[in-house]
């Protein structure tokens, strides 16, 4: 966080216009650390460990027995693992260069803004917009393009809803509103790219019977950032009308600003200058606004599955995220159908999922999307679907030579997900 103030401040005080392109943030011999805590008082030690060292925790900080990624810059590596014997933490390095890892993730030309979309690197927001608006020229009877509204940056946020005939209900998609996790977006776009060009029984059956609406990137500006500037960036780019010692504070994690149950749970909710922070109020940010009144333009009872991309952890996570003792009235039901997705998900390469409530299997937190989507719209099944870790190795960095796997296993997961819920009556 502090690296990145001092990047915004120094561009706010040469009087920079916007054209300018600010350096790279580089990572060369920062490693990166999985961090076992069993038990609460090692995560008191844990949290704590920003205090004394420079590391930057890489997920949210919820209860004990589990574990945790954070990075640290090569001079205060051996600092970190020091204080993690004396403090008797289980750990292991996980990446040795956090730099060399990245660059084998790149496309060929970052400065293209017209390069073919491959699905074996990551690309910039430009590459993913025109690949969309190629679709939308390719297949003008059946995909509608929206623009459903602005960044905070004013850039736009587009989406389409693909649908082959009449009467259809439709299966939502959106991905990449945290902008470090860019292997959420390189799936969905995967998976729509091959449900257009469906030559299987199974994707046939998903292209002519659901309507799909979809939503590539709901954070452009901070994908464009962690492309630009800083690849751990999590949040939008809204200043949040705070500053530290380090300067102003940019930035709401918009996946804990929707208004249910908002500010309910969540690791540092209410530290602005935090990764995880949810905004002084819910729906705050124009990013949220924007996907909540596209949501609402369609007919109540059209959208009938709400499925947001995140990464990393393997995970199947169904409302609620605010409670780990109160579930929605149908979760045996979504569990069910959840379970059809982490089975199918595991046969080519042996993925597995584990499906439940979010605050049950991965920690208490509000104002997500998804328990928005349940809980205000009434959409009958909302998930959660935190895309592969490869053994805990990579976590958010996962290599590009990974996409078309999990694009795979993904797309088996949901061809039996959208079975079984057809199955379980979600569709009539």
């Amino acid at each position: 966080m502090k690296l990145l103030a001092v990047l915004s401040i120094t561009v706010a005080v040469l009087g920079v216009t916007a054209a300018f392109k600010p350096p790279a943030a580089r990572y060369d011999g920062f490693k990166v650390y999985k961090v076992f805590v069993k038990d609460e008082q090692q995560l008191s030690e844990y949290k704590k460990l920003a205090n004394n060292i420079p590391v930057r925790f890489l997920n949210d900080i919820g209860g004990p027995g589990r574990s945790y990624a954070l990075t640290i810059d090569p001079a205060n590596n051996k600092a970190l693992e020091s204080h993690l014997k004396y403090h008797e933490f289980n750990y292991e390095l996980t990446i040795d260069d956090l730099q060399e890892v990245l660059e084998q993730s790149m496309p060929v030309d970052m400065e293209s803004k017209n390069s073919t979309m491959t699905w074996t690197a990551y690309h910039p927001l430009a590459d993913i917009y025109d690949w969309l608006d190629s679709l939308v020229m390719d297949n003008m009877l059946t995909i509608t393009p929206y623009i459903i509204g602005k960044t905070y940056e004013g850039r736009p946020i587009k989406a389409v809803r693909i649908s082959t005939k009449p009467g259809n209900k439709a299966i939502f998609i959106e991905s990449n509103i945290h902008a470090i996790e860019w292997i959420s977006s390189a799936t969905t776009t995967c998976f729509i790219n091959n449900l257009l060009k469906a030559e299987s029984a199974e994707m046939k059956e998903l292209l002519m019977n659901y309507d799909w609406i979809y939503v590539p990137v709901l954070n452009p500006d901070g994908l464009e950032y962690t492309h630009n500037v800083e690849r751990l960036w999590r949040k939008n780019r809204k200043p949040t009308g705070f500053s530290n010692s380090s300067g102003i504070c940019y930035g709401t994690d918009m996946n804990r600003n929707f208004g249910f149950m908002w500010g309910g749970a969540g690791h540092n909710f209410d530290v602005p200058c935090d990764h995880w922070y949810g905004g002084a109020a819910p729906d705050t940010e124009p990013e949220v606004l924007a996907l909540q009144h596209f949501v609402n333009s369609f007919p109540e009872g059209y959208i009938r599955m709400y499925l947001a991309f995140h990464a990393f952890g393997n995970f199947v996570l169904l409302p609620y995220g605010h409670s780990n003792t109160e579930f929605p009235p149908n979760y045996d039901q979504m569990m069910r159908i959840a379970n059809a997705f982490a089975d199918a998900a595991k046969v080519k390469y042996g993925t597995e999922f584990l499906s439940g409530a979010s605050g049950l299997l991965n920690y208490p937190v509000s104002g997500s999307a998804k328990d928005w989507a349940y809980g205000v719209k009434k959409i009958p099944f909302t998930a959660t679907i935190e895309l592969r870790d490869d053994g805990s190795k990579y976590g958010f960095f996962l290599p590009g030579s990974q996409i078309l796997e999990v694009c795979t296993e993904v797309t088996d997961g949901l061809v039996e997900m959208v079975r079984k819920a057809r199955e379980e009556g979600l569709f009539n």
